[in-house]
């Protein structure tokens, strides 16, 4: 951990941004609610459709499809929001970057197959919750990524070794040029971002298991074994077909090791292979073909790609370059039209303007694709169930957006009237002509132009919005908080008194305040030096706040002094709890190279009376008693509303 802070202390490591960056933070709140976590969600909708399609992930098929951001964030959990948040928001930002010898694309997508593989093995196993899994296997390979952006140069030439030299140990090169290996820095990474240390500590150690340490049977045991297997899942999917056959039985024998039946296990895969295919077309991220699994463990069997259609064409546009990374993503178009004439004529059309197509059966099933692929434009043949589908994603948010073509049979107004107020933008009259479709295609381009360019700029507001709340949060926190204690000081003392004397007055319960003053401090001061002074205020402050409950507020407000508020206590409670403020700071001893130096502190105590005007007449009372305390020789209690001179310090 400390020599991930001097990296982190270079400002180049990875971390997530914009509204990202804001449920991170939420999320990190014991006060934070589902409806205002959601409204900040809402503000992307990339993410909205990331999180639906994660939380719909959970469950097998047959299952009503979950649509709101609200079921969403009510499946998957607080801990499981932040960790997809997190690995979404570093997919976007960092697709692409400075180390030239590291690749972005194949990176991201092994980290996906990685995070689904995770999330289906955890679905059979319950070694951890599947959403989390998720989360932890798309972050699992971030210290590569940190190490690509801390040290682009010096990290290229590793990997350049490593491929000139497949034999090294990339561990122990990283060791030797940077001091920390990827899988030590990921875990930091992890742990710094708030990930619980039971699953941050497992991705040190799953590429070596057997110096991990954990005991077998341990959840964090699993957790290894399942991002080994994982790890092993992703890299046949990313290997060249030829050498699938050489890694099958090695998977089998993981899958076997976590008591899954080779049947079982393929069943899984399948899905893994699905879902890759869908969560690229979601991420706009080239997957190619998926192995056919159920071909594992047969020796004389060379694995087949799995070809749907649309993952065959995109493996042959993976093949062809096209919608690389470097590129602007190409316009998705749904279309939802029965005549197969028509959809030729389409197809025909929206690949000489290089825009993707996706085809549905009918209104439900395309309502279920337009949440998977969130297209920019929507095909639709007119009817009764074309005006439903399209006023459902009207109600959408991520459907406000979306251009609808309604394809009709004829210019009737009454159609076109309703086909408007429904939500179409624009129609199209069977037969469809070459250069009417054409205009309106185009036209639908730049539409989507100028919508691509407007919401990069709303994602640069919100970033900067996003940014800017939380560097004001922390201004003000820190304007609240006294630098040397870590305290709060003056400014917050007040701020408290005056709530509290409220809640007092209005709800007629007991406030009490104490007066701490540190005893000796300017001779610690004169003789020592400042330095020791500052370390018995550090020390001081640290004693006093042991021996208070939870709910009282302590505050620096000045050079040697405290302000205690005892919420909920009376006089006699607050002058018990002044008394083990004594013996706390009093058991508190000052070594250094001078003589040890032993601490008391002056304590005066007051109650909130009737008679009492102001929450600074409270204040006032109790400073009285610790100025009658350091008189009567400092290291005691002093009540002044009790009528009888200060005890010893053991007494009041």
């Amino acid at each position: 951990m400390k020599r991930f802070a001097q990296i982190k202390s270079a400002g180049e490591l990875p971390s997530p941004r914009g509204v990202a960056l804001a449920v991170i933070r939420m999320t990190q709140s014991s006060t934070v609610s589902l409806a205002d976590l959601g409204r900040t969600i809402k503000a992307d909708p990339a993410l909205v459709g990331r999180l639906i399609k994660a939380a719909n992930g959970m469950f097998h098929e047959g299952r009503r499809p979950i649509v709101s951001v609200q079921e969403a964030l009510m499946v998957l959990g607080l801990p499981a929001v932040r960790g997809l948040a997190l690995g979404f928001s570093l997919l976007s930002s960092y697709r692409k970057g400075a180390c030239k010898g590291f690749d972005y694309t194949q990176f991201w997508s092994s980290s996906l197959l990685m995070g689904l593989s995770m999330q289906m093995l955890t679905l059979r196993l319950r070694v951890v919750s599947p959403d989390e899994a998720f989360s932890l296997g798309l972050l699992a390979r971030v210290g590569e990524l940190g190490l690509a952006s801390a040290y682009p140069d010096a990290f290229a030439r590793i990997l350049g070794e490593l491929r000139a030299n497949p034999g090294l140990q990339q561990g122990m090169l990283e060791d030797q040029a940077f001091a920390i290996d990827h899988c030590e820095l990921g875990a930091a990474m992890l742990l710094d971002w708030g990930v619980p240390e039971s699953l941050a500590h497992p991705v040190r150690y799953y590429e070596q298991p057997d110096l991990s340490g954990f005991a077998e049977g341990s959840r964090e045991s699993g957790i290894v074994q399942c991002l080994v297997l994982s790890r092993a899942i992703a890299r046949l999917c990313l290997l060249p077909e030829a050498e699938h056959e050489a890694l099958m039985p090695a998977i089998l024998r993981l899958a076997s090791r976590l008591g899954l039946p080779r049947d079982e296990f393929v069943a899984i895969c399948e899905r893994i292979g699905r879902s890759w295919g869908e969560w690229g077309r979601l991420l706009q991220m080239n997957t190619g073909a998926c192995p056919r699994f159920e071909a594992l463990g047969k020796a004389d069997e060379t694995a087949q790609a799995c070809a749907s259609p649309d993952s065959a064409q995109e493996a042959r546009e993976a093949r062809d370059g096209l919608g690389g990374q470097d590129a602007a993503p190409r316009p998705r178009v749904l279309v939802l039209v029965r005549d197969e004439s028509v959809r030729t004529l389409l197809r025909t059309g929206l690949h000489e303007l290089g825009m993707m197509m996706s085809e549905a059966p009918d209104a439900e099933s395309a309502l279920e694709q337009a949440l998977d692929v969130q297209p920019q434009v929507l095909v639709v043949e007119w009817d009764e169930a074309a005006a439903r589908l399209v006023r459902s994603l009207r109600d959408l948010r991520l459907g406000r957006s979306i251009l609808v073509l309604a394809v009709v049979v004829s210019e009737d107004d009454a159609m076109l009237v309703s086909a408007s107020a429904a939500g179409a933008d624009d129609f199209l009259v069977q037969p469809l002509g070459h250069a009417a479709l054409m205009l309106r295609l185009r036209n639908c381009l730049r539409t989507v132009a100028l919508q691509r360019d407007l919401e990069r700029e709303r994602e640069e507001l919100r970033s900067h919005a996003a940014e800017l709340a939380i560097s004001n949060r922390r201004l003000h926190e820190a304007a609240l908080t006294d630098a040397l204690t870590g305290l709060p000081n003056r400014r917050h003392a007040g701020e408290a008194l005056r709530m509290e004397w409220s809640k007092s007055v209005r709800h007629a319960r007991p406030l009490s305040v104490m007066v701490v003053d540190l005893d000796n401090f300017k001779s610690i001061n004169d003789t020592h030096g400042h330095d020791i002074g500052d370390i018995a205020l550090r020390l001081a402050a640290e004693a006093v706040r042991k021996a208070l409950r939870v709910q009282d507020v302590v505050c620096r407000t000045g050079g040697d002094e405290f302000l205690v508020l005892c919420l909920d206590a009376d006089l006699p409670a607050a002058c018990a709890m002044a008394q083990r403020v004594c013996e706390s700071v009093r058991a508190t001893v000052l070594a250094s190279d001078m003589p040890k130096l032993n601490l008391s502190v002056s304590v005066g105590v007051a109650e909130r009376t009737v008679d009492m005007s102001t929450p600074e007449a409270l204040v006032q009372c109790a400073d009285r008693g610790a100025i009658r305390a350091k008189q009567h020789g400092r290291d005691r209690v002093v009540a002044p509303q009790r009528e009888r001179q200060p005890a010893a310090a053991t007494q009041v």
